[in-house]
């Protein structure tokens, strides 16, 4: 979706539960379930465990069993320690599964007596976040696992939490070994997300049949299989006239409207001309069939008008509600015969993006004479919520959706300077519509916007709660609780510091590169000397752990590149290439890979 990218560059340079057909129900009941939850977010009962044992009841099956490795991997690997074979008095955690006991997904935390903790929810995947609420709210140290005190029910108020993963320009989702890049998955669950979605984009290849799609596919069925392994739901995202680099020159369509927004390839379909709707179904036939031939029937489709899709042909325009809605309704007919129950989600990314041209108006008249095929609409921009949506009912009065971008604002390449933490930004643009959205899928370009991804995960989980309280459990539970406050002013001051940018001429070859620095500095000195005081003082699994060298190194860079005026250094260039190595960018695009490597 490259034309997203240049004008998040451009603006820088001058910016599911399991959603069964009851989930209405489940979302409406949510408030009498929802609420203060008992306990403190980051207080432990004080005794330290290095011997834990499970017991599970009504409940044995792989997102279970998977939930159960996962809690005892971050266990090892935060403290060093085999729990299974420790020393003194096990703590007993009890999972027990009891069906239509509370919401799905919903889980309760109990502490029972000594020794023994139960959790109790309808299903495994509340099972499985109860473990993640578990992990995150207690201590892990060499010495041990200390318990936290939160206990209570907790109910996730937006039954669709999903992950969108940008696998392209050779960036960690597309490049980083397969291992690591299921982990992460695995990590995300635990945080509370319910879904992930991949997109398999069909311009770099000449067929369904090229060896690059095939390996393409094969890796983007891993990542889907793994989250369907912790309880996700799947999805595929494409546009509604995709094309392949091979696509006949004679079905090919003419560029979208405002396409210097929308954006092209140039290799998309016309689905107006003679064969042309027709290539576009059997290609996503095909692409399903793959998928499907892998394991993989997808629980959804995420269809899209623009960026780089749409077409400004007379007989299409406008495309939002003329030619997209045209092939979304027959996309969707179609491949719900092939994977019954799959559900579509209809995106509307860059309608009337700065001049109106009829798209949304035209999307609510047609959903007032015809009911949706589609499932859901999702609607977000590149700056703020769409406006229309803040003025109007939803068409069809579906459900709808958001999606957050958190990898490229204000700054590039994305990634580039380390970790991105934007928790104010991310409240301000959550707040007004909180009310409005049953959920949400991110964008995602990589590593270094985990935070974020936390931030966004809470937000869906309880809309009331401020973000504040999301970012301490996370800087706690990954760095420190003894130095929180501290990190947390870092963040902050991060925050409003973020807006470096490299300047590189890329059609002049050996172009000299430049940086940029925000004008304004809120302490950036202050920042990284606090963070390099904490580091001192910090064991070294946490020291040396990828999300706190993401954070140092931004810090860093945020310092460096002031005092040095713009100019890389020694000690930048070191960053670059440390930055490079955690997100495996050797072979990495301009646009998703760090300076200078």
């Amino acid at each position: 979706m490259t034309n997203r990218r240049q004008f998040l560059r451009k603006s820088a340079l001058l910016g599911a539960a399991s959603l069964t057909a009851d989930y209405l129900l489940a979302n409406d009941k949510v408030a009498e379930h929802h609420g203060p939850k008992p306990g403190s977010e980051c207080i432990y009962d004080g005794k330290i465990y290095q011997n834990i044992k499970f017991q599970t009841f009504n409940s044995s099956n792989d997102i279970l069993n998977n939930a159960i490795r996962i809690f005892n991997r971050e266990l090892h690997t935060r403290t060093g320690l085999d729990f299974s074979t420790g020393k003194g008095n096990p703590l007993t955690i009890e999972l027990r599964a009891v069906p239509q006991s509370m919401p799905l997904e919903a889980f309760r935390i109990e502490h029972l007596e000594a020794d023994r903790i139960s959790i109790k929810a309808s299903d495994d995947k509340g099972l499985l976040f109860g473990l993640g609420k578990l992990l995150h709210t207690s201590l892990l140290t060499t010495a041990g696992f200390t318990p936290g005190t939160w206990q209570g029910l907790s109910v996730p108020e937006k039954p669709f939490r999903m992950i969108y993963f940008a696998t392209h320009f050779y960036n960690f989702y597309h490049e980083a070994p397969i291992d690591q890049v299921i982990k992460y998955i695995e990590d995300l669950a635990f945080w509370g997300y319910n879904g992930i979605a991949v997109w398999f984009d069909m311009h770099h290849y000449n067929g369904i049949r090229d060896a690059e799609a095939q390996l393409m596919i094969d890796r983007l069925a891993l990542l889907l299989q793994a989250g369907k392994s912790v309880g996700m739901k799947t999805m595929l995202t494409m546009l509604a006239n995709e094309g392949y680099a091979s696509s006949p020159l004679n079905l090919r369509a003419k560029a979208p409207k405002q396409v210097n927004l929308r954006g092209k390839y140039g290799v998309e379909i016309c689905p107006s001309q003679p064969g042309g709707a027709e290539l576009i179904l059997k290609q996503v036939d095909q692409e399903l069939d793959e998928f499907i031939k892998r394991g993989v029937a997808v629980d959804y489709l995420s269809l899209w008008p623009y960026d780089q899709g749409g077409c400004g042909c007379d007989q299409c325009t406008p495309w939002g509600s003329n030619g997209f809605l045209k092939m979304t309704n027959r996309i969707t007919k179609q491949a719900q015969k092939k994977i019954p129950g799959l559900k579509t989600i209809q995106s509307t990314w860059l309608f009337d993006i700065a001049v109106d041209e009829g798209e949304w108006a035209g999307l609510a008249k047609a959903y007032n004479r015809e009911k949706p095929v589609v499932s859901y609409i999702m609607a977000d921009s590149h700056e703020t919520f769409p406006k229309y949506l803040m003025n109007n009912p939803v068409p069809g009065n579906l459900p709808l959706l958001n999606f957050p971008e958190i990898s490229m604002w204000n700054s590039w390449p994305w990634g580039g300077f380390g970790a991105n933490p934007l928790p104010q930004r991310f409240q301000d643009l959550w707040s007004p519509i909180k009310d409005q959205v049953a959920g949400g899928y991110l964008y995602s370009e990589g590593l270094f916007e985990d935070l974020n991804k936390v931030l966004y995960s809470r937000f869906y989980w309880d809309s009331q709660e401020p973000v504040g309280v999301a970012l301490r459990e996370y800087v706690a539970f990954n760095f420190s609780i003894d130095h929180a406050d501290r990190i947390i002013e870092a963040i902050h001051i991060m925050e409003k510091n973020h807006g470096l940018n490299m300047v590189n001429n890329e059609l002049v070859k050996n172009a000299p590169t430049r940086f940029t620095v925000p004008e304004n500095d809120f302490g950036a000195k202050r920042a990284y000397q606090l963070l390099s005081d904490i580091d001192l003082d910090l064991p070294r699994n946490v020291k040396t752990s990828w999300r706190w060298r993401i954070l140092m190194l931004r810090a860093m860079f945020d310092v460096e590149f002031r005092l040095s005026k713009g100019v890389e250094n020694p000690k930048i260039i070191a960053g670059f290439k440390e930055l490079g190595q955690i997100y495996s960018s050797k072979k990495a695009n301009i646009h998703v890979r760090p300076p200078l490597i």
